[in-house]
């Protein structure tokens, strides 16, 4: 009998998940603006102008369409972006205080806002940050309507942090947040504060807080996809599970969320909930998914090939038990992985609601809802100390019904508005013998809490979602 020869390791092809997942396209405000002007005839006639280098030609395409023009907020707002390409096609500098002079005589705040959000581009460009905080500040102060100068201070917060400014713009977004009312609006702070904690190097609370601009904004195709692939990145599966999955929800032929969903469940050991995913994604012509599919078909074990070949070996006359068991082996498989990738999304999306409320205490709730007495589990009783914007606590809980032996448990963290974020650990007081009573060992948790149900309960949570750790304590004695 002869054996088939070992594949030479060599040979061998291995795939990085890290290169499983399709990026998001980079989509700026400024190239969805030329992209939506460049359908105007006259643009794309003074586009092909200034790209040529001939800047009367491209003057002349803009005069004849400004007499052409019979609405002049229309006119203004389309001047406005003629001015930003002659400053940044033309180099002329006086398009700059054409353009401030265009913001001063605006005829409505709308064409206000419009005539600024270019000229901050042309600041930005040339590196003014301190004059594009400036213009953002004095329009804040001006404007009337309140999206408007929600619009302005979120602009100034951006401005402030190119201007290495990014704890003030900070501030200056939680202010403004305590203050709105319209979701449209929040949705856009906390998009904002998603790119300056990120400035800040903290790239969890980013996460979040992208994560929760879109409880606010939960239809933004986009910024759904953007949110699940950012949060892949940093190894925050819940938020990325969830937003893929809401995703899907309202664009089911989205190959690329179906092919990124595949990579979550691959790498949560889910093979064959991958595969599902890939050859769904593959069906749209996902050529990454397609070799996705092709590669964990052959590390899986050829899942599907072999449910064919038990089908086909049931045809037989004289069918071998073995087939029978390859069969339930498959279904079992099948079963097993469909029940865990349920357990998993529902997780997910049971977490991601808890996250947006922490995200929320984390700028808007105050510490000292966190300090004093609490019950652990509505039982122990402990008291919570905040000091330095550090949280600590410590208790003693039986480590078994007799009560023989006891843990001991301490929380500390850092604090930020009423939530914090540290580390919870249960350790065996004394030398008790564990094994032969059954107590589980010493342990300890990366966690999350915040503070909820108008002060009276704080939610402790695992950090991440393949830890299964919560607690909660209560203000009053169960």
């Amino acid at each position: 009998m002869n054996a088939v020869a070992p594949i030479n390791g060599s040979d061998e092809k291995v795939v990085k998940l890290s290169n499983a997942d399709e990026k998001p396209i980079d989509h700026d405000e400024e190239t969805e603006k030329e992209e939506k002007a460049k359908e105007e005839g006259w643009f794309s006639e003074m586009h092909t102008a200034f790209e040529n280098g001939d800047l009367d030609a491209a003057e002349k395409v803009f005069k004849k369409y400004a007499l052409e023009e019979k609405d002049e907020v229309k006119l203004e707002e389309n001047k406005a972006i003629y001015l930003f390409f002659k400053f940044e096609k033309g180099k002329d500098n006086a398009a700059i205080l054409e353009l401030e002079e265009l913001a001063r005589t605006a005829k409505t705040e709308e064409s206000k806002l419009n005539s600024l959000t270019w000229l901050s581009f042309c600041l930005s460009d040339s590196m003014q940050y301190n004059k594009e905080v400036q213009i953002w500040e004095k329009a804040a102060n001006e404007f009337k309507s309140e999206p408007l100068i929600t619009e302005a201070k979120v602009n100034l917060a951006h401005a402030m942090n190119k201007d290495n400014d990014p704890v003030q713009a900070r501030e200056l977004l939680i202010s403004r947040l305590l203050k709105v009312e319209e979701e449209n609006q929040k949705a856009k702070i906390y998009e904002a504060l998603s790119k300056i904690e990120e400035s800040l190097g903290n790239k969890t609370i980013s996460i979040y807080c992208k994560d929760k601009s879109l409880e606010f904004d939960p239809n933004n195709r986009d910024e759904l996809f953007n949110s699940a692939y950012a949060a892949s990145n940093e190894d925050i599966d819940d938020i990325s599970i969830s937003n893929y999955l809401r995703l899907i929800r309202i664009d089911s032929e989205n190959s690329t969320a179906l092919n990124n969903l595949g990579v979550r469940a691959q790498e949560a050991g889910l093979k064959i909930k991958a595969i599902d995913n890939y050859k769904k994604a593959a069906s749209y012509e996902n050529t990454l998914a397609m070799a996705n599919q092709g590669y964990l078909l052959l590390d899986a074990g050829f899942t599907e090939e072999a449910e064919e070949i038990a089908k086909k070996a049931l045809e037989s006359d004289d069918t071998h038990k073995n087939v029978y068991r390859l069969i339930t082996a498959i279904n079992e498989k099948k079963e097993e992985q469909r029940e865990k990738w349920e357990k998993l999304s529902k997780k997910s999306l049971s977490r991601q609601k808890l996250i947006r409320s922490y995200i929320e205490q984390y700028y808007l709730g105050n510490p000292k809802e966190l300090e004093g007495e609490w019950f652990v589990k509505g039982v122990t009783q402990t008291k919570v100390v905040v000091s330095n914007h550090k949280l600590e606590a410590s208790w003693e809980e039986p480590a078994s019904a007799l009560g023989v032996s006891k843990y001991s448990v301490k929380l500390i963290g850092s604090v930020s508005g009423s939530s914090f974020s540290g580390q919870y650990t249960k350790k065996l007081i004394g030398d008790s013998p564990n094994t032969l009573l059954g107590l589980a060992g010493n342990t300890s948790n990366t966690c999350i809490g915040f503070v909820s149900d108008g002060g009276s309960k704080l939610t402790l949570m695992a950090s991440k979602v393949n830890d299964d750790f919560s607690l909660f304590l209560s203000r009053k004695n169960a």
